[in-house]
């Protein structure tokens, strides 16, 4: 039978509860947080709130944690005895009141299942000494998930990432100013805002009438956007998880198909598990496995301390090495296991399946990534290149720099 601790109180085997933690068998009591905090604008882009806040994704590692029956590790939950059917009361909200909540009701360590910025209440909240996360840094998430920043950080690095371009919204320019910047670029392209929600806001933009299309749909909604020269070839995503000595160890790849129209659709449109599937050691080519070390340094350079995703692709379809072009530092971490969720593994999942880890061991390995909240507030994100977005190599804003608004050549050099 699987428990659970609940509201600080000791519930009955069959109301789902375990043992209270005041028994010496308990360990770590986790609390997990979903979103209920409005994503914050930061340079003028926002990452749009996810619906549901993850709270499926948070009851399906609640439920694997308790089906470890693992006198070491408990689960802290705000209903009395949740029904693993639906997703409602397995977590707390990430507000200020909802993390003391979790706190007063016993948790020693919150998993943070939401999308960290610098100013979210795990930084400003006073909790008890000792308390840890289960997340990314805070202030580091702030930053690697400005994808601007954090592709250009990578190429400064050496690292293959896909050209750039970043365009600025201005009211003071007009259509034909803009017209001007994105004429000759390599179409086609991809489009994305610049804090995006797994794929949502990103297309194909085939030409110079599209991209003018595109950018008065994304304009209106975002002050700045990210396009990229499109990868054409193989895609695939690796999943880091830190090994306990201070690194990153790569699980399987997984490859990504069926595409439309470039782009792989949301998960919450069409479930990974239909289209991708974990690749063999037998399948790896060189290339696969010089992207799986260019990942774990990716992480590290980051700064990153927890379960990451970073996706990549191949320039084209002649194989050849892999470019990074996404930087997950809050991944989706769903998985099978709750009633009604046999297909809504995420890739993280699918990857330690790959690996030989089923989702209750994965959601273990990433427990034991825990460390102490007050350590995790303190750690800063990687420093900037030296003249920040200003001296980046293959990158324009539609707002320039001179008179005319376009930026200087020592501005947009290309490598």
């Amino acid at each position: 039978m699987i428990s659970t601790i609940t509201g600080g109180r000791i519930l009955h085997p069959r109301t789902l509860s375990l043992p209270s933690r005041n028994t010496k068998r308990y360990k770590t009591s986790v609390a997990i947080l979903h979103q209920a905090i409005p994503p914050p604008v930061i340079n003028g882009s926002f990452k749009p709130p996810m619906p549901g806040g993850y709270k499926d994704a948070c009851a399906d590692i609640a439920y694997a944690v308790h089906s470890l029956n693992d006198p070491n590790i408990s689960i802290i939950t705000p209903a009395p005895h949740p029904n693993p059917a639906t997703d409602a009361g397995w977590s707390f909200p990430d507000t200020q009141p909802g993390i003391l909540a979790a706190i007063a009701a016993g948790a020693n360590t919150i998993w943070a299942n939401t999308p960290l910025f610098a100013d979210h209440p795990l930084i400003a909240t006073s909790l008890p000494p000792g308390i840890k996360l289960i997340a990314n840094p805070p202030k580091v998430v702030d930053v690697v998930d400005d994808k601007a920043f954090t592709n250009k950080l990578l190429q400064h690095h050496g690292f293959p990432t896909p050209k750039s371009w970043l365009l600025e919204s201005d009211p003071k320019r007009s259509i034909e100013r803009l017209g001007q910047l994105v004429y000759d670029l390599p179409y086609p392209v991809i489009l994305k805002p610049v804090r995006e929600r797994g794929s949502e806001g990103v297309q194909l933009v085939n030409g110079f009438v599209g991209m003018l299309d595109a950018l008065d749909d994304l304009l209106n909604t975002y002050s700045v956007v990210l396009v990229e020269e499109l990868l054409e070839g193989e895609e695939g995503t690796v999943t880091l998880v830190p090994d306990g000595q201070g690194n990153f160890m790569a699980l399987p790849i997984v490859q990504r198909f069926d595409h439309v129209s470039g782009v792989m659709p949301w998960s919450g449109h069409i479930p990974v598990t239909k289209n991708s599937r974990v690749l063999s050691v037998r399948e790896e080519d060189s290339w696969h496995r010089a992207a799986k070390i260019e990942c774990q340094k990716a992480a590290e350079l980051l700064k990153l301390t927890s379960v990451t995703r970073i996706d990549i692709r191949r320039k084209d379809e002649n194989g050849g090495k892999f470019f990074l072009f996404d930087i997950n530092p809050k991944p989706n971490l769903t998985g099978a296991g709750r009633p009604g969720r046999d297909d809504q593994d995420s890739l993280c999942a699918m990857a330690a399946k790959g690996f030989g880890w089923e989702y209750p061991t994965f959601v273990r390995k990433c427990v034991e990534t825990a460390r102490h909240l007050e350590e995790a507030r303190t750690i800063e994100p990687p420093g900037t290149v030296v003249g920040s977005l200003d001296n980046f190599t293959v990158w324009e804003k539609w707002s320039g720099k001179g008179n005319d608004g376009v930026a200087g050549n020592s501005d947009v050099e290309e490598k």
